[in-house]
């Protein structure tokens, strides 16, 4: 019987990470390539997995710029009306509890609620990137 490689759930999630962090790298450096959003879309599949409802959220969603001549921000957002993810999780800070939480998680106070959606959003900027072209 030939050498057998055994790899743990652990170790595949730090290859995903790892390949994960690369293209945030990429972005950073001002080098993603056209190919790359689409490539971290996969790893973050790999990383949950191909279920429907994720396959629907990743067509939805894009890792995108905008800018002018110098600055180029990148950042995740809906693809459809092109509004900023963090946008709209920094309004859901504040907003009622809706029943359907309440009744899953009784003893979530309205101040556990906000900071949820305000840790969502610092995420969400934190992972974004600015991009200043240098001119020389």
């Amino acid at each position: 019987m030939g050498l057998v490689t055994v790899e743990f759930y652990f170790q595949q999630d730090i290859k995903i990470r790892k390949n994960l962090e690369e293209l945030i790298h990429s972005a950073y450096a001002g080098n993603l390539g056209p190919e790359q959003p689409h490539e971290f879309n996969e790893n973050l599949l790999l990383h949950g997995s191909h279920s429907e409802d994720n396959l629907d959220a990743i067509s939805r969603i894009e890792f995108a710029p905008q800018g002018n001549d110098q600055i180029t921000d990148y950042y995740f957002r809906l693809i459809s009306q092109q509004t900023e993810l963090a946008d709209i999780t920094n309004h859901l800070e504040g907003e009622p509890i809706p029943d359907h939480i309440k009744a899953a998680f009784p003893q979530l106070s309205q101040e556990d609620w906000d900071a949820t959606f305000r840790y969502i959003t610092l995420l969400l900027k934190l992972l974004g990137v600015r991009v200043v072209e240098n001119e020389q």
